[in-house]
């Protein structure tokens, strides 16, 4: 019996001194090879780390959205120095660099290409010799001569009312887009907005709900395209929120039970126990800021196209947009991209304004 328990105390003992020198030569051999590889060969890096290289698409949109902010300001100082060509070639190759619909690119690059066409129209008229006026024939007959001479009545009624229609043009722009352009007290489009105005001078403001953010006065000769371009972003820039305090569902009341003293707090109670009044809530700021919106849905039974409110994209009729800003609204019906109908709109505060367009 102790010969059998010897020998199988020798067996456990031989095997767990073979698998330790085992696993000596094995660990032996794997730190030889480790030592034998050369330094030049080691990865200086982890591999996670190196395989990451750096996004190149939001620095390519970065440097897209800038030129095309760069080429929209170039056209609108080629609009104010009356050189709608390149107006045109700008707010066209502004338009290209943006993947969205292009904010006010779309209204700038319509105004810079009527104004061209106008410009082009009244160069063709100057350089055409006009026809020499037909001589005045006495007319013979006595029924002959009256008519002539209430024909010659009409013309001299109708030229004043012609030189008093006659005036200029008044070029609204801003950054960013979508101010109400007020002329003389009258809320009459957003910006961009092209304005038929008489000849004087008038009163324009540059508005945002009920804040007037630019007044000036704009002289504006006959027959002559005048510019007005502000950049309003500073005055558009929210104040910095001060420190909220306290929230009012916070702030517990002081328990029923506590007992005053007779004499009553002292200068250390009060610092502690009395907390300053709370602050008015923000629900109804929100609120104040939702009363001075309204809501627009518009209907196109007589033309199918697509509908565009303030140069945004609203979808095909019947369109429901809410929360617009309250005053003039510019709606416009879309068909391959061309304008078909425009209108202005007022939108009035806390209700829902209908529209159909015809």
């Amino acid at each position: 019996m102790k010969n059998q328990k010897t020998w199988v105390a020798v067996i456990l003992l031989g095997t767990v001194a073979a698998n330790a020198g085992a696993y000596l030569v094995v660990r032996s051999r794997k730190a030889a090879q480790a030592v034998a590889t050369p330094v030049a060969t080691r990865p200086s890096t982890p591999p996670s780390e190196v395989a990451a290289p750096p996004p190149v698409a939001p620095a390519l949109e970065d440097a897209s959205a800038g030129l095309s902010r760069a080429r929209r300001a170039s056209g609108l100082a080629a609009l104010e120095d009356r050189d709608y060509a390149k107006a045109v070639t700008d707010f066209t190759e502004a338009l290209s660099l943006r993947k969205d619909n292009g904010g006010d690119l779309v209204e700038l690059l319509r105004i810079a290409t009527d104004l061209r066409s106008r410009e082009q129209s009244r160069t063709a008229q100057t350089s055409t010799p006009r026809d020499p006026a037909p001589s005045r024939v006495t007319p013979r007959t006595r029924a002959a001569r009256i008519a002539a001479q209430r024909a010659q009545a009409r013309e001299q009624q109708t030229a004043p009312q012609q030189e008093e229609a006659r005036g200029g043009l008044l070029l609204v722009t801003s950054t960013p887009p979508g101010l109400v352009v007020m002329v003389d007290g009258k809320a009459v489009d957003m910006t961009p907005a092209r304005l038929p105005v008489s000849a004087g001078s008038h009163r324009v403001v540059l508005a945002q709900g009920d804040r007037h953010l630019y007044e000036e006065t704009v002289v504006v000769d006959e027959d002559v395209v005048r510019s007005l371009n502000r950049d309003l972003s500073a005055e558009l820039t929210p104040p910095t929120p001060r420190p909220a305090a306290v929230p009012v569902a916070a702030v517990a009341p002081p328990p029923a039970s506590s007992a005053v003293p007779v004499g009553g707090l002292s200068a250390g109670a009060r610092s502690q126990d009395v907390t300053p009044p709370p602050e008015p809530s923000v629900a109804k700021a929100a609120v104040a800021q939702v009363a001075q919106r309204g809501d627009l849905e518009v209907t196109s039974p007589g033309l199918y196209g697509e509908v565009w409110i303030n140069n945004r994209p609203y979808g095909f009729p019947p369109v429901s947009a809410q929360a617009l800003p309250a005053g003039p609204a510019r709606v416009e019906v879309r068909v391959n991209g061309e304008v078909k109908r425009r209108m202005t709109v007022e939108v009035e505060p806390g209700r829902s304004t209908r529209v159909r367009v015809k």
